[in-house]
């Protein structure tokens, strides 16, 4: 299919696209349709920045797509609890928490934060501070950490507090 970075027809404009449509990637590399290369400074949007097509990685993934794809996090799966007491064992946390999205993972800080303070009797430390021109998602939570008032403005408007 032939498209165009500026064809943004069926697209919600959430971000502004470059001139630039990717073909394919490896490692930190992308390569548009004309070939050019590129080193893929935003792979960490939304996601952790693994690379491209590692093949370790592509071979543990290739390996758990014929056991099972995918699960959400209602349910125990093996490699789920793994990972878990993995990250659990070499960090201050006792439990840890699989979200979809760094929007979902934000939300939940701010819900463990109050709760952890409400049930200390802290009930005062109600406060997040956030850092000037910062993106923490696009849930209402996280608009409100943002100090980019455009955004703000544009999604809550109806708030005048804010």
């Amino acid at each position: 299919m032939d498209i165009s970075s500026n064809d943004r027809s069926a697209m919600m404009p959430n971000y502004s696209f470059p001139d630039l449509v990717p073909e394919k990637a490896s490692g930190s590399r992308l390569w548009d349709e004309s070939g050019k290369e590129y080193i893929d400074f935003g792979g960490g949007i939304a996601v952790t920045s693994l690379g491209h097509c590692h093949p370790i990685l592509m071979k543990s993934m290739e390996e758990q797509s014929k056991k099972l794809w995918h699960v959400s996090n209602y349910l125990l799966s093996k490699p789920a609890k793994e990972l878990g007491q993995k990250i659990a064992s070499k960090s201050f946390a006792e439990k840890v928490l699989f979200s979809n999205s760094g929007n979902e993972a934000n939300e939940a800080a701010i819900k463990l934060a109050r709760k952890y303070y409400f049930e200390k009797g802290d009930e005062e430390k109600y406060e997040i501070l956030s850092f000037t021109n910062s993106f923490h998602g696009r849930s209402l939570a996280n608009i409100t950490l943002e100090i980019q008032n455009s955004i703000k403005l544009a999604l809550v408007r109806y708030r005048k507090d804010l």
